[in-house]
């Protein structure tokens, strides 16, 4: 038997909501990855600059540990409005499609 032309618009609509809800997921997946490697390379910098100036005699190395601290501050600063700005924009395009799929339902 064929299905009729409404069921198949139906099942169509489900399967576009069902892929851009996932792709939305993994969108907000992909932002706390990128959010924890924010992190990690801000903890990175700013341990290289602790340890540089706690164990180097070197005036040099002690003063590139010294630029080393406020840098890994900086990258952590930036991860965190980087991350709150395009989480911000995912969540306004999820609540577009959210109110568009309830529409045409």
């Amino acid at each position: 038997m064929a299905m009729q032309k409404k069921d198949v618009d139906t099942s169509l609509q489900r399967e576009v909501y069902v892929r851009d809800h996932l792709a939305g997921y993994r969108t907000g997946l992909a932002l706390k990855r990128t959010f924890l490697s924010y992190l990690r390379t801000a903890l990175a910098f700013f341990g290289g600059g602790l340890a540089m100036i706690k164990f180097s005699g070197h005036p040099f190395v002690t003063l590139l540990g010294w630029f080393l601290l406020p840098a890994g501050v900086v990258i952590l600063v930036q991860g965190i409005i980087t991350y709150i700005k395009v989480n911000r924009a995912v969540q306004g395009e999820e609540k577009k499609t959210d109110e568009a799929e309830k529409v045409n339902i």
